[in-house]
């Protein structure tokens, strides 16, 4: 499998009032990526009203399999105050995933590898206490070369 481009996100208190925003944000940095911004945060927002994508009290994945993508994506973000996103949880990492319609399961590779690291609590305590640029060049990016 190719590389994946990881992309991080720096998230501000002026953008941080609802999760829909802070997809469109990262969506809106993967944009070389895809053929239809407004297309694939939809289908993002979409795949969220079927199912809740914080696996973890700190931790969302949001994902789309989307006609909308181009090329198999990462975008991570991270704000240490949290954002609302199901159920009254409160997120502080979030990493989008984004996937070509036809692709082969890439995207369910990258969640795969991901969830399985998320359950050791020492990844994930690594995760919440670094800076974004260290997430994405050391451990995000780690999992897939």
């Amino acid at each position: 499998m190719e590389p994946i481009p990881i992309l991080p996100v720096e998230l501000t208190n002026d953008v941080i009032s609802h999760k829909s925003l802070v997809i469109k944000l990262m969506a809106e940095q993967s944009k070389v990526y895809l053929r239809d911004l407004n297309k694939f945060s939809d289908d993002v927002m979409q795949h969220e009203q079927e199912m809740e994508t914080d696996v973890l009290p700190n931790i969302a994945l949001p994902h789309s399999k989307s006609d909308a993508v181009k090329t198999p994506f990462i975008v991570v973000a991270k704000y240490n105050q949290g954002i609302v996103w199901n159920n009254g949880n409160k997120v502080k990492l979030m990493v989008l995933i984004g996937a070509p319609q036809n692709a082969n399961k890439e995207h369910l590779i990258i969640i795969a590898k991901l969830a399985s690291n998320l359950a050791d609590d020492n990844f994930i305590g690594v995760l919440l206490n670094s800076d974004i640029q260290q997430i994405v060049a050391e451990k995000i990016r780690g999992l897939y070369e």
